[in-house]
């Protein structure tokens, strides 16, 4: 197991909880996320989808310390390195870095779903894929 001192990957970005892709208009949006460069959508061993963006926080430190840690924010306090993305192996995980690996994935789990926006919101070169 690793300690956050070893690692430090969880703050080289930020993660927002969004909505599983179970309708048309929350499929289309992961997609959009997904054209963005620097942006992955995952699903953690919670089954909870979250969309990522790469940055690193300004307050991470080349020795991966934090340098605000005294007073450092709620969400920083709450994280557990014990169930973080690289230590937790409980549940099956999936991860999105462009939008032809969601489109497979959609595809292939919500296939009612992807053909509600297949002719309307994929353009003809991803559908080919």
């Amino acid at each position: 197991m690793l300690e956050c001192t070893e690692c430090g990957k969880c703050c080289t970005y930020l993660a927002i909880e969004i909505s599983e892709p179970t309708r048309p208009r929350n499929a289309t949006d992961i997609l959009w996320y997904l054209y963005h460069e620097n942006v992955m959508v995952y699903v953690d061993g919670n089954n909870e989808w979250c969309v990522q963006f790469e940055s690193r926080c300004k307050n991470l430190e080349d020795d991966l310390h934090c340098k605000v840690y005294r007073t450092r924010p709620h969400i920083c306090r709450a994280f557990d390195h014990e169930t973080c993305e690289v230590n937790c192996k409980e549940g099956e995980t999936f991860m999105f870095r462009i939008p032809a690996e969601f489109l497979a994935y959609l595809k292939q789990k919500r296939p009612r779903v992807y053909k509600m926006i297949e002719k309307q919101f994929i353009p003809p070169e991803l559908a080919q894929e």
